[in-house]
């Protein structure tokens, strides 16, 4: 589960991401609000198979899927 403490952490981070590999705005505000409710509401394995299935329909480059997970990572909180 994401920590809900650092979660406006984690939304920067996320739209840091996406300015950097210059993703649409309306897919990014897509793709970062399902990330947010997958990693804080089902699990951070959900949220990685999201990332990965937007990467195969060519909404996110490789690099972003990557630093995704990596902040995904970062930012977990096992219980």
């Amino acid at each position: 589960m994401l920590n809900q403490g650092r979660l406006s952490s984690f939304r920067y981070g996320l739209r840091e991401i996406m300015g950097v590999y210059k993703v649409d705005e309306a897919s990014a505000s897509s793709l970062i609000a399902s990330v947010i409710a997958k990693g804080s509401r089902v699990s951070i394995d959900s949220a990685r198979l999201y990332v990965l299935e937007q990467e195969k329909l060519g909404l996110c480059p490789k690099e972003a899927t990557d630093e995704i997970c990596d902040l995904l990572d970062k930012y977990s909180r096992y219980r």
